[in-house]
Formats: structure tokens, C-alpha cells, sequence
């Protein structure tokens, strides 16, 4: 501990400092995560009585936080605020690793020259990325202290390190991989029976016993469901393991400073300095191996803030020692001051860039989940690839995760990648027959109309899928107080018919392809190339083309003006579907403007019909648009023409 002297007041002042950003930081990036939703509702679940469970009545571990859970459930057994005390502790935790950095850099410097641990913690305060995960309701944060607190008390050769273990992996199952880490880093470091972590782990294990045994006992696993959802090895995934930590040494790794300047000096350093760099390298591989994050921002580094800080300023030191006393110190704070500055420079945008999005997408998916619950009073179920806000808000709905993180069989028993599909997720689970044999009323995909995920892809290759579900929206203002005038439908997939047939594949996967292209071609308003991506699709398919695509090509003509074309196409879509509630929408606005009466009394009863929540809008906004296209005829004829 730093007692408050003369000699310690900068090591003091540096930690002020960098907890005042990091709190700055924290509070103007503030936001929860959608996966701690997750969380939530198992929490939410347990505490009215139905379990410890995801779905009422099914039993599958779909979070890899024990830990934070049942600590949840003891906070809202207090009759506390479950989320807010989530935020705040993880809060904490973040201030934490600022703390817990100062004193390992200490450690990497010789004795005389500890003063200049003190970038260590500015380093962390100023860290974006572990202020944009200390508050956001996961575990995270409170696993990145246990894992730096257990690097330290290793360091010390401190007992203390038994229950930073505990911890640790009761928090996350990397807890294990973190004990075997530091087995490793005695073992190598020290050259000899790594008896005081055995040792350590040991106990660390029988502490964690009763975890184990409920989840045996409850689960019928020791694992969690995700790890069968997303463990796999290939190409891709090491490729995307390298990009995520090539991010993030471009952002606050200084390209691997820290890592490869100390080698240069290997034979002169210590211990302490060997262990942290040992557990730093094999901890980043194992980033690395499994693929990086599917969340970006940084978060599988937390554990690791703490360490590359103390690693950069040594590296720092190391290359000030060639100098002449009097331009070390120098050149020391100059460089410093730098490093300070490219910490928040390097991942501004990048960082808020994220913490927008992830802010908008909670806000739509709670926006969508409420209203399908005001527009449908039954006990509906729904399957999706993002299930956080959007299940916690549908608490007592089955909620089918289309990835598998919930779902034990489409985790367990997941479907082989289908040839010719392609995407950026992650999650490559599947199991298309299993999700249509459940028959989901609604299905939503994490993009609106554009399937993204593999296992939103492969729906459209089954003929039940396409068949029995037809898109609905509700009207959506992504940011109504700045820009009020622009929104849009947001959108889910409803069960129209009883799901039927074959559970085979008639499609070819050219056809999604084609298809998804074609939408993100239209979303950029490029509506030469998705036309030319729609015809694609249609080509490859034979029989009547598929409903939803022939209005998506009707919108384009709509855009070109070729307003016969778009009618033709829209009309063609109700006639093989009457269910296509976006085309009698449309439909409805052409019939309104060419003054075809009968015609608008028919889609205007399907529109009605189809989504009744959406016709006061459909009718203000064609009021308006009729009424401006009158004005400008009338202008037109009074100008002569």
C-alpha cells in the first residue's frame, strides 16, 4: 500500500487524475450492453419464481457469468435495483484496474525509478474502451479486476490470490484458463514445480465446487450453452482473431511496443517483468485463437489493460535509459505526454462510433419488442439472432435465439455451413428444420428485411419459411428530437399460415445471396446494381418468383419513377400472396394519387387487416402527399404549363 507522503504524493496524484477521466469517460459513454439483457432475464426469471432459466420451462445455462448472475438475483433479492447496481459495480471494478495498474508498473521498474509508474494508471484512466465496458451491466469489468488483481498477488507470491481465483472463474470460464496461465508463468519463469499456484488453484477449484455441482445438477453441464454455440476452429476465425488484436495494439498496444522492446533487453530484466510479459503473450494468443470478440471496443482486453500499460512504460524507460540522465527525464515526459494523447486520439471516433450504434439498437429493439406486445395480446413466441433488450422486454414470451446462445439444440446439434452462404457474424450455429418445427409466431432479424446472420440466411433456401412468413413494420424514428422527419418501418417476419412442407432446401444459396445483396445495394440507394441483384435471384429459381422480392424490385421502379413498372410488380405480389402487407401499402398510395376509389378501399381493408397499427400513419401521410401533389398540379397549370 502507498501511504500519503512527500515520496508518494505523485503516485497519488497520478491515480486522482486518472480516475477523474476514467469517471468522465464512464459517465459520457454511459449505456448497457444488449447482452447483459440476457442476464437480466434469467434474473428476472429466477426472482418471480420460475427458475434460474432463459425460456419458462427450459433449463439451458445460456450466460457464461455464474457468478454475476447469482449476484444479481442476491441484489434483487434485497429489493434493489438489479441494473443500476450492475452499472455501478462494474464501475467500480473499471476504477479498479486504474488503481491495480500503478502498482504493477511499479513492480516492472527498478526500485529508484518507480516514479515513473505513473503513466501506468493515466494510461488506463484514459482508456475509452474499459470506460465503455465498466458500466454497461456485463461482468466484464469485474472480471478484468480479478484477473489483474490475480497477476499482482501472483507477482507477491500473496495467498490472497486464491480468492482473485474463486472469483475469477465463478465469474467467467476464462477464470480456468487464467489459473493455467499463471501455472505456466511459474513453471517457465521461475524453472521449477509450479507448487504455490498448484497449490493455489487447487483450493481455487474445491471453492468452486458447488457451482459445478448445480450446474451438473440443474443443467445437466459444466460448460455453458455458448461455449457449444460459437467453440470451433478455421481460417476465418484466426484471420478475425489477428484483425481484433491488430485493433486494438493500433490503438492502445502502440504496435507491440510493450511486448517486443523488453525482449531486446530480456537477459537484463527481472522476474516480475518475465511473468507479466509471459502472461501478457499467451493470454493475447489465446484472444487470438478463438477469433477475437463478436462485441467490439476491446473487451476480451480488460484482463489485459493493466499489464500492456505496465509493459509500454517499461518499454518507455528502457528506451530513456540510453540517454543522458538530464534528457531521460526529458524525453521520458515528452514521449508520455504523446502517449496520452494517441490513447484517447487513436479509438475516439472508433469508440463512440460503437457506443452510438450499440445505443440505437437497444432503443430499437425495446421500441420493436413493445410494440408487438400492444399489437398482438396472445402468448406469441419469436426466434432471433439478438436477443437482449428485445427478451427482457418479452419476459414470459418464448424467445428462440437463432445462434444458439439460449438454445441447447441448435447449439448442440447445429446444422453444417451451408456452401455458398456467406457473412461477417461470428455465430455460425444453425438448425433451420429445428426453428421451423417450433414455428415461431414472429421471426426478426437483426437488419430489419435483410437477412445477415447464417441462420437468418437459410430460411429462405425452405420453401415453409417463405410460405408461411411475410414481413410487418411499425413506424420507427431512430433520433425523433434531432432528426424528426426521417424514419422507417421497422420490421418482423409474422407466421401467416401454418407452417408446411418439406424441410428440405428448394432454393439454391445463389438465390439469398443474390437477394441480400440486392437489399444492402437498395438500403445505399443503389438501385441500378440491386435490380441487377434481384433478377439474379430470380434467375436462379424456378416457378413463380418469390413474393417479398417482387415488391423489393416494385420499390426500385418506385424510385426510378417508372411508376407503371413498380404498380405491375406490386400487383403481381398480392395476387400470389394477399398477405404481402407492404405492397397493399404501397398499392394503396398509387390508388390515392390516380384516384382509383375501388381500388383504395381494397388495399386500404388489407392494410387494416394486416397491420392496424400502421393505418392512421398510412392515412395522414397519403393525405399529405395527395393534397402537396394537388397543389403542385395546380401551380403547374397556373404558370401556363
Amino acid at each position: 500500500m502507498l501511504r500519503l507522503s512527500r515520496q508518494t504524493a505523485p503516485y497519488w496524484i497520478a491515480i486522482l487524475l486518472a480516475l477523474g477521466a476514467f469517471t468522465f469517460l464512464a459517465y459520457r459513454l454511459d449505456f448497457v450492453q444488449d447482452d447483459a439483457y440476457i442476464s437480466y432475464r434469467y434474473v428476472a426469471n429466477y426472482l418471480s419464481g420460475d427458475g434460474l432459466v432463459f425460456n419458462i420451462g427450459e433449463r439451458v445455462e445460456g450466460f457464461t457469468n455464474f457468478g454475476w448472475v447469482i449476484l444479481m438475483i442476491f441484489v434483487g433479492s434485497l429489493g434493489l435495483d438489479y441494473i443500476i447496481v450492475s452499472q455501478l459495480l462494474g464501475f467500480i471494478m473499471g476504477a479498479g484496474i486504474v488503481v491495480l495498474s500503478l502498482f504493477i508498473a511499479r513492480r516492472l521498474l527498478p526500485e529508484k525509478h518507480r516514479r515513473y509508474a505513473v503513466l501506468a494508471p493515466l494510461l488506463v484512466g484514459l482508456n475509452m474502451s474499459l470506460a465503455y465496458w465498466s458500466p454497461a451491466g456485463l461482468e466484464t469489468a469485474a472480471f478484468g479486476f480479478m484477473a489483474t488483481a490475480s497477476l499482482l498477488l501472483f507477482l507477491r507470491r500473496d495467498w490472497l490470490l486464491i480468492a482473485a481465483l474463486v472469483w475469477a472463474v465463478w465469474l467467467r470460464p476464462e477464470g480456468a484458463l487464467l489459473t493455467g496461465i499463471l501455472i505456466v508463468c511459474e513453471a517457465v519463469i521461475d524453472r521449477r514445480f509450479p507448487r504455490f499456484t498448484l497449490t493455489a488453484a487447487a483450493i481455487a477449484f474445491v471453492a468452486s465446487l458447488p457451482m459445478v455441482g448445480f450446474k451438473l445438477a440443474y443443467y445437466g453441464s459444466i460448460l455453458p450453452n455458448p461455449f457449444y454455440a460459437k467453440t470451433g476452429f478455421s481460417v476465418d476465425q484466426l484471420g478475425s482473431g489477428l484483425e481484433y488484436v491488430g485493433r486494438f495494439m493500433s490503438h492502445y498496444g502502440f504496435y507491440g511496443a510493450g511486448l517486443v522492446i523488453p525482449l531486446l533487453f530480456w537477459r537484463k530484466l527481472n522476474r516480475q517483468v518475465r511473468v507479466v510479459w509471459l502472461f501478457t503473450v499467451i493470454y493475447t494468443a489465446y484472444i487470438v485463437l478463438v477469433g477475437g470478440d463478436v462485441l467490439k471496443v476491446h473487451r476480451f482486453f480488460l484482463p489485459l489493460m493493466a499489464a500492456y500499460a505496465g509493459l509500454n512504460v517499461l518499454a518507455l524507460w528502457l528506451l530513456a535509459t540510453k540517454l543522458l540522465p538530464r534528457a531521460r527525464t526529458l524525453a521520458f515526459g515528452l514521449v508520455a505526454a504523446a502517449m496520452l494523447f494517441l490513447t484517447v486520439w487513436l479509438p475516439h471516433s472508433f469508440v463512440l462510433e460503437y457506443n452510438h450504434l450499440e445505443r440505437m439498437f437497444i432503443r430499437k429493439m425495446e421500441y420493436l419488442a413493445t410494440q408487438l406486445k400492444e399489437s398482438d395480446p396472445t402468448d406469441f413466441s419469436v426466434a432471433m439472432p439478438t436477443i437482449g433488450m428485445f427478451s427482457y422486454t418479452l419476459l414470459g414470451h418464448d424467445v428462440i435465439d437463432l445462434v444458439g446462445l439460449t438454445d441447447s439444440t441448435i447449439a448442440r446439434h447445429s446444422e453444417p455451413p451451408i456452401e455458398g452462404l456467406t457473412s461477417t457474424w461470428k455465430e455460425q450455429s444453425l438448425n433451420t428444420r429445428y426453428l421451423l418445427q417450433r414455428a415461431p409466431d414472429y421471426i426478426v432479424f437483426s437488419t430489419d428485411i435483410k437477412p445477415s446472420a447464417p441462420a437468418e440466411q437459410a430460411l429462405f433456401l425452405f420453401e415453409p419459411f417463405r410460405e408461411a412468413y411475410r414481413s410487418i413494420g411499425w413506424y420507427y424514428q431512430a433520433d425523433p428530437v434531432n432528426r424528426p422527419d426521417q424514419g422507417g418501418l421497422v420490421v418482423a417476419h409474422k407466421k401467416v399460415r401454418p407452417v408446411r412442407g418439406e424441410l428440405e432446401p428448394d432454393y439454391p444459396a445463389e438465390f439469398v445471396k443474390h437477394y441480400k445483396r440486392g437489399i444492402e445495394h437498395s438500403n445505399a440507394g443503389e438501385t441500378a446494381k440491386a435490380l441487377k441483384e434481384f433478377y439474379a435471384a430470380q434467375k436462379v429459381v424456378s416457378g413463380e418468383p418469390y413474393e417479398q422480392l417482387l415488391y423489393q424490385m416494385g420499390v426500385l421502379f418506385m424510385r426510378l419513377g417508372k411508376h407503371d413498372e413498380a404498380v405491375k410488380l406490386m400487383d403481381r405480389a398480392v395476387a400470389q400472396d394477399s398477405a404481402v402487407f407492404e405492397a397493399h401499402k404501397d398499392l394503396y398510395l398509387y390508388a390515392r394519387f390516380f384516384e382509383d376509389s375501388s381500388k383504395a378501399a381494397a388495399h386500404r381493408q388489407w392494410v387494416q387487416r394486416l397491420a392496424p397499427w400502421y393505418w392512421p400513419r398510412l392515412d395522414s401521410l397519403v393525405e399529405a402527399e395527395v393534397a402537396a401533389a394537388k397543389k403542385r398540379q395546380q401551380l403547374y397549370q397556373q404558370g401556363g404549363g
